[in-house]
């Protein structure tokens, strides 16, 4: 049995489809604060649902029954890159929930897969999995000591613990977000808007499709090395060529605007550790965004200020 902690979300959703199609057997806890319960319908098959709240263990202990194998997707987002967020909420769910479902971990004997990100690394190229990670915002803080919770108790109590540090994450998912810069734009550029880039757009980010996301959750349940980091992506690419890309595959016609000041976050990271392991993601970019794009045709007479 296989446990997706906010498994109703976007990546969640895309996990829980794969699954279906395998017919394996599997388990979906989520509060629905960040999604609505509507996504699951989407899915082929049938899955259990537990309503659960990770940072409160009493709410997950049945969801833990019989359990094989956790996925810990479940997190405060948030708002936007770079933006301050609400510190103490972000680190009761980030760091404190996964804290609460390692231990629910142990105590079932599962294994455990959890979802940090490269936004951990803050600034820096050609970033590797022994980088120092310099985050930047209180979302990336509680993900570093997430993973550091990990560590702990792969060290202490022979948890077998991966963590996947995702790239930014993009395309189309029945949960899709559009606070993503490669969906905000896809976005924009079916309903005919300027995509808008702060600065000079010279910040790099990797990215990887939430298709792929999903495959390597699965990969690694089964592969790489227990107490391990992984980088999970595909390509980096500087923002303003994002902009470009999404431009030629979807809407030449539309601008793009250059404006105020430059991020402080730029990280460009390196796969090379994943790929050995025996994982690489398949999407590219241009791929992503016209996948996504042509499920969002219906919206091009849509208009509004976005």
């Amino acid at each position: 049995m296989i446990l997706i902690t906010g498994g109703n979300g976007y990546i969640g959703i895309e996990i829980s489809e794969l699954l279906a199609d395998r017919n394996e057997e599997f388990r979906v806890l989520d509060n629905f604060s960040g999604s609505s319960p509507l996504n699951m319908l989407f899915v082929n098959g049938k899955a259990e649902f537990i309503w659960g709240d990770v940072r409160k263990p009493e709410e997950m202990k049945e969801a833990f029954r019989d359990v094989d194998a956790v996925i810990h997707l479940a997190a405060k987002l948030p708002t936007a890159p770079g933006m301050v967020d609400e510190a103490g909420d972000v680190n009761d769910t980030n760091y404190r929930g996964t804290v609460n479902v390692l231990e629910l971990a142990r105590k079932s004997d599962a294994s455990m897969i959890f979802a940090s990100t490269c936004n951990v690394y803050g600034v820096g190229m050609n970033m590797d999995e022994s980088s120092e990670p310099k985050p930047l915002n209180s979302y990336a803080e509680s993900k570093l000591k997430a993973e550091r919770a990990c560590i702990e108790y792969h060290e202490k109590y022979g948890l077998d613990v991966k963590i996947l540090r995702l790239a930014s994450v993009y395309g189309y998912s029945p949960g899709v977000r559009f606070n993503l810069v490669v969906n905000y734009f896809t976005l924009r550029a079916v309903t005919g808007y300027p995509l808008t880039v702060f600065g000079d757009g010279s910040n790099w980010r990797p990215f990887v499709h939430v298709r792929d996301v999903a495959k390597a959750f699965l990969f690694f349940i089964e592969n790489g090395k227990s107490g391990e980091i992984y980088n999970i992506g595909r390509e980096n690419y500087m923002i303003r060529d994002v902009a470009e890309i999404v431009k030629r595959e979807v809407n030449p016609s539309i601008d793009i605007l250059f404006t105020g000041k430059k991020p402080e976050f730029s990280y460009h990271v390196s796969f090379e550790k994943s790929i050995q392991a025996g994982f690489e993601a398949e999407y590219t970019l241009a791929e992503g965004v016209k996948g996504l794009a042509d499920k969002l045709k219906i919206l091009k007479n849509f208009r509004r200020s976005f």
